[in-house]
């Protein structure tokens, strides 16, 4: 993944370096809150209520959680 996204360009952006498995975020638009269990090039996939919903976000409409 790290090489493939080098050579893809996925690695450019440094919004898209804040974020890492495992994170606790908030969906900005929504408040809901979750883990990134995934990332796919710029897009994270986030396991909100503990896996009953998973969806897919952009690092722009994410924020982290402490």
């Amino acid at each position: 993944m790290g090489l493939l996204d080098f050579l893809l360009g996925g690695s450019s952006s440094g919004a898209n370096n804040n974020f890492q498995i495992g994170d606790k975020v908030r969906v900005k638009y929504r408040g809901q809150e979750g883990y990134i269990i995934d990332k796919n090039g710029s897009v994270y996939m986030v396991s909100i209520n503990n896996g009953q919903v998973v969806d897919s976000y952009e690092a722009n409409d994410l924020e982290k959680c402490w």
